[in-house]
């Protein structure tokens, strides 16, 4: 069995279920000042907004994670060198237990009326452990991950308080292919998404 478009940290983690519901009931209390001043549908589709603007954090490929975090390895690196890697033939790397791990703090900006703005601060801290696994590479690219394991966590956190966190075994087929062509090894990969310098709004009108 093999997999061509690897799940993302949003499904390993389950997000959409209860820990959206989590995180929502948290940002709802941050907003419980501007009740009084919008209707409860408008308040909830405000909600609703900033839960998904914090799973789109999630939203990145584990593959992306994964090659992005081991190209930075001069071990891994090395497995690039044509001198010592012939390009036409597979190279396997036995991968001991490791994490990688990546932090966030977007900013929402909720705008009731057009108005009164409300910031809410996120904090998203995502973490990935390779438990085992065999790492091919092939003409200086990641192909495949063969018989791996892994684990990914996420928190959440509103104003610096944890409001949500879960932990999961991501099962993963047997030979986990990284795209049809590979990723290089030396190619700059955008491993995170990046929050914006500037805070992203959602906007509220009663």
């Amino acid at each position: 069995m093999t997999n061509e478009r690897p799940d993302t940290v949003r499904d390993a983690v389950d997000f959409d279920g209860s820990f959206a519901e989590q995180l929502g009931a948290a940002v709802r209390e941050k907003l419980g000042a501007v009740r009084a001043l919008v209707s409860g549908p408008v308040l909830e589709a405000a909600v609703g907004r900033v839960v998904e603007a914090a799973a789109a954090r999630l939203d990145t490929p584990l593959a992306d994670l994964l090659t992005g975090a081991w190209a930075r390895y001069p071990e891994i690196q090395e497995l690039a060198d044509a001198a010592r890697h012939p390009s036409d033939q597979e190279t396997l790397a036995e991968l001991a237990e490791h994490r990688f791990g990546w932090s966030y703090k977007p900013q929402i900006e909720v705008v009731i009326n057009e108005s009164t703005s409300i910031p809410i601060p996120l904090g998203v801290e995502v973490g990935v452990t390779v438990l085992g696994g065999v790492l091919v590479v092939h003409g200086g690219r990641f192909r495949e991950l063969r018989a791996g394991r892994l684990s990914v966590g996420v928190s959440m956190a509103v104003a610096e308080k944890e409001v949500a966190k879960r932990a999961k075994d991501v099962e993963l087929p047997a030979v986990f292919r990284f795209g049809k062509d590979g990723v290089g090894i030396r190619e700059t990969v955008p491993a995170v998404k990046i929050a914006p310098v500037h805070p992203e709004a959602v906007t509220a009108n009663s």
